[in-house]
């Protein structure tokens, strides 16, 4: 029995990523913090003829990824795939970021998949038993920007501690790789959150940043999951997905400064007023 673990799977590049294994013949654990969408993701697969269960997953919560990794392998065995891909968004600048938004950003988008690597990575060296991890970063992570420094920042690190990983590992029969999707038509915007307004403007913002997420995303998520696919079976260390993507891969590598300078003319009053404008555009054609 070949088996995935897929994080953040009730929704978007999770739930996508989940099918895709699923029809090739992967049992696949569903984990997500939302035991409603990911029973609803279980239940697709199902319906198509696949193998799933949900387990829920708090991916912020260390302890809970030591048991949550010793039931699974418990009833299923070490797996062969990890997918780490649960992730939030808040948005707002470095300074209009709390001290509490800088600490729930790293410890999700950053920490988690790397806790979740480690635990499971642990289990596999045990074992004996070659298998990959898959991490999805962003292309955030090459650009270094003054609406989402503490999303960029926790996507930087997934991204540079996924090579460290690989680094480590590879040569054990272990791989790994990070994906950064461009953009990408998911429920990240919806759950979002502003930082340095209040509660009811933070949500006002997330609908109209998602309306204009959903319009502009030129992908579905299946794309960021036939990337996955693509990753495990030749072991790729970094996919980057859609057009921005890779010219934010090639040009931080080629000028991080030019990148930098280029990026960091957009500021979050602009952004304010982008989201504003495509909340009213969008509101006005439905």
């Amino acid at each position: 029995m070949r088996v995935t673990v897929v994080t953040g799977a009730g929704s978007g590049i999770g739930r996508a990523t989940a099918q895709r294994f699923a029809r090739q013949g992967f049992t696949v654990i569903v984990s997500d913090i939302n035991e409603t969408t990911g029973e609803e993701t279980v239940a697709l697969i199902r319906a198509a003829g696949g193998q799933a269960v949900f387990r829920r997953l708090d991916v912020a919560d260390a302890e809970e990824w030591e048991t949550f990794a010793d039931s699974v392998c418990g009833e299923f065995g070490v797996p062969d795939i990890l997918v780490n891909n649960a992730g939030i968004l808040i948005g707002g600048g470095f300074l209009e970021q709390s001290g509490a938004d800088w600490r729930r950003m790293i410890q999700v988008n950053m920490m988690s998949p790397l806790i979740g690597s480690r635990t499971f990575v642990q289990r596999m060296v045990a074992a004996g038993k070659p298998g990959h991890i898959v991490n999805v970063a962003s292309c955030g992570a090459f650009l270094p920007n003054a609406v989402a420094p503490s999303y960029v920042t926790a996507k930087a690190g997934v991204w540079l501690g996924t090579q460290a990983l690989r680094a480590e590992f590879g040569p054990q029969g272990i791989g790994v790789s990070a994906i950064c999707p461009g953009l990408i038509r998911t429920s990240l915007a919806a759950n979002g959150s502003r930082a340095g307004v209040d509660s009811e403007s933070s949500a006002g913002w997330a609908r109209r940043l998602d309306a204009g997420q959903q319009f502009f995303s030129p992908r579905s998520p299946d794309r960021v999951a036939a990337a996955i696919e693509r990753a495990v079976r030749w072991n790729l260390s970094t996919v980057p997905v859609g057009v921005e993507a890779w010219a934010a891969w090639y040009g931080y590598r080629l000028s991080p400064g030019l990148v930098r300078r280029l990026s960091g003319l957009v500021r979050m009053p602009l952004a304010d007023k982008a989201v504003e404008l495509s909340g009213k555009v969008l509101g006005g054609l439905r």
